[in-house]
């Protein structure tokens, strides 16, 4: 055999003995797993029973990282690097390694998510379970560790950015200072719970400049004459709760969102854990990605905008809450209109005005119909899991209007705690479409 047929067939010999990538499969199986892995993420967030604000900051940075590691295999995105506060740019992948961007972002994903959280042990084992799948469809070695190895680059510079957002300093501070004055917030029925997270104010903004950036309206001077706003709008949610219907009560339902929820049985106290108001938002958000068929980067585009939108909406609602800090009905109505009445929802415990649910609900609407439109009807199956039925919204609109009429009729809110938190959380979603460009004809339209 001459030499150079030799080489041909060992050639041959060694190509077959080569390991094979299904990139048809590899692309159909990852172009939905940020859905699967925001979802993984709720469930943690569930199981660890986070409070709203907290959520939110955890959903918002594994996003932000699962985008930037896209961002090698589309140029025609642009990083956030320099768009939210203080990113640093996001290192780039050594040119000479052949990485797989989809692996890389699920890997930046779980990176940060896992630091986030409590349970790391639960967001290992699913890391583990992706690798298995990846590896069972068909992957080279190779491309497999230089797309771990740059997923994790990737997270760590989001982990290390996130170390700088001022959410360690929180956790130092002092507890809120409950006085005996009777305008302001106290504690409420059933377990009398402190404040949750007093200082939220004091976060580094994700778009805005400052965390009073979107202030609300000022509400209703407190008073307890029966002829004053404030008085009038008690009664309106003391009317509205003696009356309620079945449908109404079932609104107050669907939205509670309350992450956990006490249940006395005698002398026994039990909890019940649920979805937090961003949990709910990303469940809404997956169902938008999921009908629309889009793509991982334009799903990654999607949550960064959402979260994002969600996170500066509870900056921005916190800033307001504690400034305020507003008497709830249940604690007004009791003094002032009826001792023995009681709200329909267990109210949260935090001052009144405006209302958070009522804020991130329209940051986030106001997000979701600049990616999908103003006539994006979808079906809202969040609350199966609880035992409620699948409610139909014909906008995200008019998904975050009932969300913040819902507060009223459940007994914890005011009205104009609802109707200025809404137009709060519009301009916050508003700044968030506006300041925050992922496309590059976006970018470049937006510098010019």
């Amino acid at each position: 055999m001459k030499k150079p047929l030799l080489f041909f067939v060992l050639f041959l010999l060694l190509a077959g003995c080569q390991e094979k990538q299904d990139q048809a499969g590899l692309d159909k199986f990852s172009g939905t797993q940020l859905m699967v892995w925001n979802r993984h993420l709720s469930e943690i967030i569930v199981r660890d029973i986070f409070t709203p604000p907290v959520a939110s900051r955890i959903y918002t940075y594994p996003n932000i990282a699962a985008y930037e590691a896209l961002l090698p295999a589309h140029p025609e995105f642009v990083s956030l690097a320099g768009q939210l506060n203080e990113l640093q740019p996001v290192p780039k992948p050594d040119p000479t390694k052949e990485i797989y961007s989809p692996v890389s972002s699920i890997i930046a994903f779980a990176t940060v998510g896992k630091k986030m959280i409590l349970d790391e042990a639960r967001m290992q084992g699913y890391e583990d379970e992706y690798l298995a799948e990846i590896r069972k469809i068909g992957i080279r070695k190779e491309v497999l560790d230089n797309s771990i190895a740059y997923g994790r680059q990737v997270g760590e510079h989001i982990l290390a950015w996130a170390q700088q957002d001022g959410y360690k300093e929180t956790r130092a501070l002092t507890r809120h200072y409950i006085s005996n004055k009777p305008d302001i917030w106290a504690p409420t029925a059933p377990d009398y719970m402190p404040a949750v997270e007093p200082h939220w104010q004091m976060m580094r903004p994700f778009v805005m400049d400052s965390a009073a950036a979107c202030k609300p309206y000022v509400p209703a001077a407190f008073d307890t004459l029966t002829s004053s706003d404030f008085y009038q709008q008690a009664m309106e949610t003391y009317n509205i709760v003696r009356n309620i219907d079945a449908e109404k009560t079932l609104i107050a339902q669907f939205w509670d969102d309350n992450p956990n929820v006490s249940y006395t049985k005698g002398h026994v106290t039990y909890y019940k854990q649920k979805l937090t108001p961003p949990g709910h938002w990303l469940a809404i958000t997956n169902t938008a990605i999921r009908e629309r068929d889009l793509s991982l980067i334009e799903a990654a585009e999607t949550y960064v905008m959402v979260t994002t939108a969600l996170a500066d909406g509870f900056i921005s609602c916190w800033d307001s809450k504690f400034r305020y800090n507003t008497i709830r009905p249940d604690t007004y109505i009791e003094r002032y209109i009826d001792p023995n009445w009681d709200p329909i929802l267990q109210t949260p415990p935090f001052p009144e005005y405006p209302s958070g649910h009522s804020v991130i609900s329209a940051a986030a609407a106001t997000v979701l119909t600049h990616q999908f439109g103003d006539a994006f009807a979808f079906s809202d199956s969040a609350q199966v899991a609880i035992g409620l039925p699948v409610r139909k919204f014909n906008s995200f609109h008019e998904a975050a209007l009932e969300a913040g009429e819902s507060r009223i009729y459940g007994g914890i809110h005011f009205r104009p705690a609802c109707e200025n938190g809404t137009l709060q959380g519009n301009a916050v979603g508003s700044m968030v479409v506006s300041k925050l460009k992922t496309r590059k004809a976006q970018h470049t339209a937006s510098v010019d």
